[in-house]
């Protein structure tokens, strides 16, 4: 068993737990645990009756993070599953209102680093790169059975990259031969195909749409944020933090929805609609990790943490 520092120092640590644990004594939720660096840092700012629901769709976090957080386990429980199953997890243990909940929707550099995972293009390994055992496929079935057309709408919707039609052009062509085996292959081929200065940029875009394909991530993350509001008690907060601007937009949207009331037009000498805000957005701009951090954590770099709170409901 690997030991939980091997995971990741985790992003703005101290600040976040500070951000997102408003009540000591509530019931909160650490919806991507990994090795259970944010949720030390949150039982750490929480009280002897507070109470932390960690959840890890990687068995190798959840053991991990057991570990590391052993001399919690009064107020702490962890589950394994994806964050999309919480509507289950809290019906089982009978919670119906949450004091605040933290998504870290960053790969865990153990993930990264363990060639075996097969995350990283930087190191050769299986193309496989699925977070948990619950992921539907891996990186080899997508690279190797995918449609040019799927393949360059994943490149293009999940890359962001825009050279993603010769990209996945050549990856149909090379199959043809034989088919692609490892993050080497793959990493030569798209280093052939845009080579010069944008080639670490088009790696990291390439690898970053295949992970999210592979491990559905976008899929449900709008519902789960939206339900996690939903389950807030009144002062209650929600704290994210995202890597890419895929999953930022998606952040930024959700809490922008939840925080409008009316939208009826101007006009109209009555509301018609009934919606009233449902948070208040702490974090209007993001914030991102200092200076000093992302020297020393280079992986950091990309962070943004969001934090929303939510409001009072007027009857």
């Amino acid at each position: 068993m690997c030991g939980a520092a091997e995971f990741h120092t985790p992003v703005m640590g101290p600040e976040t737990a500070v951000r997102v644990v408003n009540d000591p004594n509530g019931v909160y939720i650490d919806g991507t645990v990994g090795g259970g660096g944010h949720a030390e840092h949150m039982l750490r700012q929480m009280g002897r009756c507070g109470r932390l629901i960690g959840i890890d769709r990687d068995p190798e976090a959840v053991r991990a993070a057991a570990s590391r957080l052993r001399s919690f386990s009064d107020r702490f429980e962890i589950y394994e599953s994806s964050f999309r199953e919480l509507p289950e997890i809290l019906e089982r243990m009978s919670v119906r209102r949450i004091s605040g909940a933290l998504f870290d929707l960053g790969v865990s550099s153990r993930q990264i680093d363990t060639a075996s995972r097969g995350f990283s293009y930087l190191q050769t390994g299986p193309l496989d790169m699925r977070m948990g055992p619950d992921a539907p496929r891996s990186a080899k079935e997508v690279v190797n059975t995918y449609s040019l057309e799927k393949l360059t709408r994943i490149f293009r919707e999940f890359g962001e990259e825009r050279a993603a039609g010769r990209i996945a052009r050549a990856i149909c062509r090379r199959r043809v031969r034989e088919p692609m085996k490892d993050t080497f292959q793959l990493a030569a081929l798209i280093s052939e195909i845009t080579p010069g200065p944008r080639t670490t940029k088009t790696l990291a875009r390439i690898f970053q749409a295949i992970r999210i394909e592979v491990n559905g991530e976008l899929d449900q993350l709008q519902e789960t944020l939206e339900y996690t509001i939903a389950r807030l008690k009144t002062g209650g907060r929600i704290g994210v933090l995202s890597y890419h601007s895929l999953e930022d937009r998606t952040v930024k949207k959700v809490f922008r929805t939840a925080s409008q009331g009316c939208i009826c037009p101007p006009d109209l000498p009555v509301c018609g609609c009934g919606r009233v805000p449902q948070v208040r957005i702490l974090t209007p701009r993001g914030i991102r990790p200092e200076a000093a951090e992302r020297e020393r954590n280079p992986r950091s770099r990309s962070a943004t943490l969001r934090v929303a709170e939510r409001i009072e409901e007027r009857v």
